[in-house]
């Protein structure tokens, strides 16, 4: 495959090739050029943007230097990246300069290219199960099937939230719920004790968030109208608290132990799992009790300096995660870690060092790596730091595969018929 050609956007939003510039990427301050084993063709359901106030760098083949465009035929340029659809794991962030003020949108930004009529980006699948890709939501049925929920249930507000975020904010969780099938949301929790500097629902800063944050507390029976009907009708069912249109959901533990027994009285099917910061051990211990199944801890690093500079947690410590985990696994609950993977700090060699250390100690089940969305240039200003040495988010997945072999390692939450039964997705890094 040739080095694919460097993409660029004029102030309208229409997306250009450059004739000879070629395409660069990014790992945290380092410039490179992309390997043929780091591209992948861009996966069906992606999105291309345009960055205000960031030039798009490319590499000068005739020169060997990486080169900012500032404008071409006279006319001012922007950078271009690519947003992934969900399995697929971002290798490296674009190669960009900041050229003025502002925060860009809570995205995970993939650096990306073109050759021909193709678009490349630097990308490898890390989940090899087909949930929650574009063509199998089909927008007329999801209308159809919400009309009908929402008759069925006329007085579950819960209901009707979840109607609003499966067709206004896209929420592919939540037109799972209508849809019969797999991970369906339960989001209850109005509150937070952190303050994360990604957060989907919540933003102190000039970054607005993605959607707005859940406005009522959901009572027991609107919880167990929901869950029971998801659990007993859908295929491969998972119930999740904790999402991205809530705050933390260990805040109304209490009322979610008090459906998920009420649950639990009446059926076995399916699974009920926690996305959770894991900030108090109590709760975790009367989830267990209730009946739950599995836990998703969210982690930015770690290493607690870093993990507070990205969660800012408010009365609890990294300290309380670890027990909460230790806690969960006590009661011999499935644990996930949902990793945000961010090129060139979360394959360091620091980082790596780190994270081997945390599996043996805790002995989680599951990494999920996910992209973290979120501005790189303030996430440098958050980290505080680039003095780190990126291995490749590459290395690292590999060196998880060789180290911890009973290690799962993928993108989505796993129904509890996998928790035994799953198969790891190895990417190669050949050279």
């Amino acid at each position: 495959m040739n080095h694919p050609h460097l993409l660029f956007s004029d102030k309208k939003g229409k997306i250009h090739r450059h004739p000879f510039l070629k395409m660069a990427v990014s790992s945290l301050n380092l410039f490179k050029k992309p390997k043929e084993n780091d591209l992948i063709k861009i996966p069906e359901g992606s999105s291309l943007f345009y960055l205000p106030n960031r030039i798009p760098v490319g590499f000068n083949e005739k020169t060997g230097e990486f080169t900012p465009l500032f404008e071409f035929e006279g006319n001012p340029v922007f950078a271009v990246a690519a947003f992934i659809i969900p399995a697929y794991l971002r290798l490296y962030n674009p190669a960009i300069v900041k050229s003025g003020e502002g925060r860009l949108p809570l995205w995970a930004y993939a650096a990306c290219g073109v050759v021909g009529s193709n678009v490349y980006v630097a990308a490898a699948r890390i989940d090899r199960r087909i949930r929650q890709s574009p063509h199998f939501y089909n927008g007329s049925i999801i209308r159809k099937q919400v009309k009908r929920f929402l008759k069925s249930y006329p007085q579950n507000r819960l209901v009707r939230h979840l109607s609003n975020c499966a067709l206004n904010y896209n929420c592919l969780a939540a037109k799972n719920f209508f849809l019969k099938r797999w991970e369906a949301p339960m989001p209850t929790s109005r509150v937070c004790n952190a303050r994360c500097i990604g957060c989907l629902s919540y933003q102190e800063s000039d970054c607005e968030a993605s959607h707005n944050r859940i406005s009522f507390k959901p009572s027991v029976s609107e919880l167990y109208e929901v869950m029971y009907n998801h659990l007993t009708s859908a295929r491969e069912a998972i119930a999740s608290f904790g999402q991205g249109c809530e705050g933390e959901p260990l805040f109304y533990a209490d009322t979610i132990a008090e459906a998920i027994s009420k649950v639990r009285e009446n059926t076995a099917c399916g699974t009920i799992n926690m996305n959770t910061n894991a900030s108090m051990p109590g709760k975790i211990d009367l989830l267990c009790r209730a009946g739950i199944d599995s836990f998703r801890v969210s982690l930015s690093s770690p290493q607690e300096k870093f993990y507070n500079r990205y969660f800012r947690p408010l009365n609890y410590k990294f300290s309380d995660v670890l027990r909460s985990i230790e806690t969960a696994k006590k009661h011999n609950k499935f644990v996930s870690v949902n990793l945000f993977i961010f090129p060139g700090f979360s394959d360091s060699k620091e980082e790596i060092k780190a994270l081997l250390k945390f599996i043996k100690n805790t002995g989680v089940d599951m990494l999920q790596m996910r992209n973290l969305n979120i501005d790189p240039d303030f996430y440098f200003e958050v980290l505080r730091s680039r003095d780190f040495t990126p291995q490749g988010v590459t290395a690292l997945v590999n060196i998880l595969n060789k180290e911890f072999p009973r290690l799962k390692i993928g993108y989505f939450n796993l129904p509890k018929e996998k928790f035994k039964n799953f198969e790891n997705m190895v990417i190669l890094n050949k050279r």
